[in-house]
């Protein structure tokens, strides 16, 4: 697992973050975690939002973003379209893995999610112009957010399939911040059309927030049959390293409950240790 495993996935966070469709999570600088974004996959698009979440009420809608991200000048290494930093001494910050006894009330052990380095013989390289302006986290716990059970298989362009009982299909990230110290907040900085934006997302007692990181299809389709595209086939796009023949593809062989937008799960993976 690329990052450090942590036994507990505490309840009560004061943000989740949640990856749905075409994101690759990676180890980023300064223990931190990097989303490459998926840019170049046309039926995929890009959305980001921020939810204060209110017991008993609707949820309150902080800030939406539609698009590709463009690059903030809040990274000086100009490679981050949103950074998602927790204000907390530099000394503490680092984001970790859940891999604790499952089910927890939270989510499942993030070694349950897809890693393309269990399937590769090498590890593939992003091509960054096809997935930067990116994504950074600085803080949290990571984890399997979701999963579907289905009839499946792994198939290689040369060789044997592999059989699947589940595909994960979301990672989640739980940012804690400590009530003892109400100056705590985690921050988002982004560029929106053309200025820098800075969201405080202030703790409370009486709300949290969910931040969702969306790369899929626009709506939900309906149609009968088989997905109309493959996932890793756009994956492997935006990837190089991979020796011929190494590429591979998820066929469903049953149909997907609670399929989301698409017929085929926009699963979120990891690029691996």
């Amino acid at each position: 697992m690329p990052f450090t495993p942590q036994p507990t996935l505490p309840p009560d966070p004061s943000v989740r973050i949640f990856w749905i469709g075409l994101n690759i999570l990676a180890e980023g600088p300064d223990n931190g975690c990097q989303t490459f974004v998926d840019h170049i996959s046309k039926p995929h698009k890009l959305s980001i939002e921020v939810r204060r979440k209110r017991h008993g009420k609707p949820d309150q809608l902080m800030m939406r973003h539609l698009g590709p991200l463009v690059f903030t000048g809040a990274d000086p290494d100009h490679k981050q379209g949103l950074i998602i930093q927790t204000d907390i001494p530099a000394n503490q910050k680092r984001v970790t893995a859940y891999d604790g006894t499952e089910p927890s009330d939270q989510g499942f052990r993030l070694s349950d999610t897809f890693k393309l380095t269990d399937h590769l013989s090498t590890k593939p390289k992003v091509i960054e112009a096809s997935a930067l302006p990116g994504i950074l986290v600085d803080n949290g716990v990571l984890y399997t957010a979701d999963k579907v059970t289905v009839k499946a298989q792994l198939k290689p362009t040369s060789g044997t399939p592999t059989d699947l009982t589940e595909v994960s299909t979301i990672i989640g990230c739980n940012i804690y911040l400590d009530p003892a110290v109400p100056g705590q907040m985690v921050s988002l900085f982004w560029k929106q059309e053309g200025k820098e934006v800075h969201l405080p997302l202030k703790q409370s007692p009486n709300f949290s927030y969910e931040i969702y990181i969306i790369n899929e299809p626009l709506f939900e389709e309906n149609s009968p049959g088989p997905p109309t595209h493959g996932e890793f086939t756009e994956y492997f796009k935006i990837l190089s390293n991979v020796k011929p023949g190494e590429e591979f593809e998820i066929e469903f062989l049953e149909d997907i409950p609670d399929k989301g937008s698409t017929r085929t799960p926009c699963l979120s993976i990891l690029l691996g240790p």
